[in-house]
């Protein structure tokens, strides 16, 4: 699994004796999904291109091939990738550490498919190498209310960073540049999310805290995120995404590859009903729970329908004959379509008021089960 960042409180931290070095890090990963209970949330920071850059943000974890010490403990997680060294292009077997250090005439091949997403195992270090910079202080302070304020020298920096160790070939509307700078943004404020917690101590006055700041932050930068974090607004900011967490109706299990990858090992489009069987479904392959086995039941049912799964693909692969018969039997079918669209979305929302009851009645058990050991 990614190892998280490792920061190291130091006891003189905020006097003139302080010596702030690099943040230290060890292949840390891009997140695969934001899970903090009280993250500080940018949506518009977080907006993505497409509904498969939203499930690639989710879903997207490392496939790495595995050094073994000769004790067969894991030594260090390496990708197989093409790189182009002085022209000559050869395959090698790289982590991210190796890869943050590479000579200047070494440059490794990012490949994108169709839709401008990575793929690949190049894609994969990719993320570790994002992690690493994402999670950067001395590159990205840690002094700012959110990504969309952070200068914008620092991005176009970070990104002629990520230039200059992959090679690929930019598009012409900038989408892979933008998908990587938010996926920095994703990573800084996940990381100084998961900072907080990890030295913030609730029991100890602000002055003692404040004095506490990690070794590689400026202590009146750290003077600054503590005011910040500690603000009403942030917490209540925070409440309210814990809140919309907990409205979520499933779980669900992220596989190991993208969907990106999928569609470029398969070669084909992975719908969004796949995504959501593949990802409600336990290693065995029965359902997570009942709520998502009438779903992914109901979403299987509605694409191996004759018609197929939207008006889009009725009319590009029905056959040209009379076009007045076309069109009623586009209208015919588009109107199925929608009355079947609507038949599950009463289904789901009974299934969303279903859950919902339950967890309400649940939360009054526990409750009253917190009375009744209090009274004892």
């Amino acid at each position: 699994m990614p190892k998280k960042p490792r920061y190291t409180c130091i006891s003189n931290a905020g006097t003139d004796k302080t010596q702030h070095i690099n943040t230290g890090t060890e292949h840390v990963a891009e997140p695969a999904q934001s899970s903090s209970d009280d993250e500080d949330y940018d949506p518009e920071a977080d907006e993505v291109d497409s509904w498969d850059d939203y499930v690639d943000d989710l879903y997207a974890e490392e496939e790495v091939v595995p050094r073994n010490k000769s004790n067969g403990r894991k030594d260090m997680d390496y990708w197989n990738v093409v790189v182009s060294d002085d022209s000559i292009t050869r395959t090698m077997s790289l982590s991210v550490k190796e890869a943050i250090v590479h000579p200047p005439s070494r440059k490794i091949i990012l490949e994108f498919n169709e839709e401008l997403q990575s793929i690949g195992q190049a894609a994969e270090l990719l993320s570790g190498f994002l992690g690493n910079l994402g999670a950067d202080f001395q590159h990205f302070p840690i002094n700012e209310d959110n990504w969309k304020t952070m200068d914008k020298a620092l991005k176009e920096h970070a990104y002629e960073t990520i230039k200059r160790t992959f090679w690929y070939e930019e598009d012409d509307k900038e989408k892979i540049k933008r998908v990587m700078i938010q996926r920095l943004g994703k990573i800084w404020k996940e990381a100084r999310n998961h900072l907080f917690h990890k030295v913030y101590d609730e029991e100890e006055s602000f002055e003692v805290n404040a004095k506490r700041n990690p070794s590689g932050i400026d202590a009146q930068q750290w003077r600054w995120f503590l005011h910040y974090r500690l603000k009403e607004s942030t917490k209540e900011m925070c409440r309210q995404n814990s809140q919309n967490r907990l409205k979520s109706l499933y779980t669900h299990t992220g596989g190991s590859k993208t969907t990106a990858r999928l569609r470029d090992e398969e070669q084909r489009r992975i719908s969004r009903g796949e995504i959501f069987i593949m990802t409600h479904k336990k290693r065995d392959g029965t359902w997570l729970n009942d709520d998502a086995r009438v779903v992914g039941e109901t979403i299987a049912c509605i694409e191996s329908q004759e018609f197929g799964p939207c008006p889009s693909k009725i009319i590009r692969n029905t056959p040209q004959s009379n076009p007045r018969v076309q069109i009623e039997e586009y209208q015919r079918e588009i109107i199925e379509l929608n009355e079947l669209a609507t038949e599950q979305k009463v289904e789901i929302t009974e299934l969303k008021a279903a859950v919902a009851e339950h967890k309400a009645a649940a939360a009054e058990h526990k409750a009253e089960a917190a009375e009744d050991k209090a009274k004892i």
